[in-house]
């Protein structure tokens, strides 16, 4: 069976009907990058490129469109998928997983990566990208650039699951259109929500709480036993219920980490966390599972028990 690459690489994108905004915005993109071809010719690399990873719904996209403010940092628009999986997406791949490993990047592939990149950001300025997906890909993501700066975003595996479970509910977040129609109830059976961990294709019966919590406990999982490998230099912890509850002085910690300026905008950002919602699907509230699905999560606690405490959750 031949497959479309063309076809797989536009589904990657994260907007599946854009409008004159986005292909406005694809147009500045083309220009920009077009700008920075000299960098390319003359064989010039990223610096310390740095990379947001976590568990799907841990409050990524949060500290993204906070650190991205900065004037040091530039960015691919949306989430980068069509550059990360346009030679390494599930359907080119068995559809066994999203997990990459170092041994799984080709030169023609990587060259295709950094180049991209590169054209996004120039040498002027740093990249900032956040790809829930690559925190089952850090050892892929590391050989692709030794001199990455890694933060990975913990979450208390109830709350997190919980926000898993309602937005695979939702007509929102479609990731693969998978060949075989899964049988979740509640949910598109055409689509499968975020990552896809190992072993995914036993649960296309659900139930959907095992999803989820096999989807938060993976990407931790992976996390945790990949970067621990790393220098403290290039990788950085941080839990999002302190960044919600002291969004100000974390962002500090992690910029100062970064060796990076505190701007003012950078600041101001931050300070309106609480009440500017990013990608949210319902506001954000600690132990909302309680109230929302307290059945779903109780029928996991043992999955995610031991995940729970290797982070140091209660």
């Amino acid at each position: 069976m031949t497959i479309d690459k063309r076809a797989l690489r536009r589904g990657l994108r994260t907007n599946f009907t854009p409008g004159v905004r986005d292909r406005l915005g694809r147009a500045k993109l083309r220009l920009r990058q077009a700008s920075h071809l000299p960098y390319l010719v003359t064989g010039r690399k990223l610096d310390r490129p740095v990379f947001i990873i976590g568990a799907p719904r841990s409050g990524t996209s949060l500290l993204y469109a906070i650190l991205r403010t900065s004037s040091h940092l530039a960015h691919w628009p949306g989430e980068a998928h069509e550059i990360w999986e346009a030679d390494h997406h599930p359907a080119l791949r068995g559809w066994e997983s999203n997990v990459l490993r170092a041994e799984d990047l080709e030169p023609v592939a990587a060259a295709a990566i950094r180049r991209n990149f590169l054209l996004v950001t120039g040498t002027r300025k740093r990249l900032i990208d956040k790809t829930p997906r690559n925190a089952l890909r850090v050892p892929f993501v590391d050989e692709l650039f030794p001199d990455a700066r890694f933060i990975y975003l913990q979450r208390d595996g109830r709350d997190n699951v919980n926000s898993l479970i309602n937005a695979w509910r939702t007509p929102r977040y479609r990731t693969y259109e998978i060949p075989t129609p899964h049988a979740i109830p509640g949910c598109d059976p055409r689509w499968w929500k975020f990552v896809l961990y190992p072993g995914w294709k036993d649960d296309l019966r659900g139930p959907l709480e095992l999803v989820c919590a096999k989807q938060w406990t993976s990407c931790n999982d992976f996390a945790m036993t990949d970067g621990g490998s790393l220098p403290p230099e290039r990788w950085a912890s941080v839990r999002y219920e302190e960044l919600v509850q002291n969004p100000v002085d974390e962002v500090a910690r992690l910029l100062r980490w970064l060796g990076l300026p505190y701007e003012e905008a950078v600041s101001r950002r931050a300070a309106a966390t609480a009440t500017t919602p990013i990608n949210t699907v319902t506001p954000p509230e600690r132990g909302k599972w309680k109230r929302e699905n307290p059945k779903e999560i109780g029928a996991v606690e043992d999955v995610i028990a031991p995940t729970m405490k290797a982070l140091g959750y209660e």
